[in-house]
């Protein structure tokens, strides 16, 4: 198995992993939208003998202070691996590349919903302990789903923050 950057090359098979892996289309469309928007800072794919068997998206997010002042950061997802191969530390993985590259461009934090037993073992932590928030759930009805990691050295010393993700994430008008 090999993971390397998204290419032209891999869109087929994103696309069907991820309507598989989350049982429809949204995910789908939110991953080319933001290729559309040129908005995919990091796309990742595991290969293996030429299947992609797995993927993720890093995408920017803007962060809101109390203050007003906006920060900039990067938001994970989806990730996704095809179900035939899980359990063989394929999205762990893929997950170590993206923030390893995040680290090394000076990216100061990551966000992401998802499994936090899952995504402890990387150091994310729920948001909320640190009073930030997703725009699209003020009111933190995800619980502990929306996490965050500081991708520096220094901890991250701002509280009171909003997180609002690309247009991309927003649902599709009928």
């Amino acid at each position: 198995m090999q993971i390397r950057p998204f290419e032209d090359d891999d869109t087929d098979g994103v696309r069907h992993l991820l309507d598989a892996a989350f049982d429809g289309v949204e995910e789908s469309r939110i991953v080319r939208a933001l290729r559309a928007a040129d908005a995919d800072v990091l796309e990742l794919v595991a290969v293996d003998h030429g299947r992609v068997v797995g993927e993720i998206m890093f995408s920017p997010v803007i962060g809101q202070t109390a203050a007003g002042t906006e920060i900039y950061g990067i938001g994970l997802g989806p990730v996704a691996v095809a179900e035939d191969v899980r359990q063989r530390g394929i999205a762990s993985a893929l997950i170590e590349h993206g923030l390893t590259y995040l680290r090394q461009l000076g990216v100061p934090f990551c966000v992401l919903l998802g499994e936090p037993g899952f995504y402890k073992r990387f150091g994310f932590e729920p948001a909320r302990a640190r009073h930030w928030f997703w725009e699209a759930d003020p009111d933190a009805k995800y619980g502990d789903a929306f996490q965050l990691l500081s991708l520096s050295d220094s901890p991250l010393d701002v509280s009171n923050v909003t997180i609002s993700y690309h247009a991309a994430f927003a649902p599709e008008s009928d």
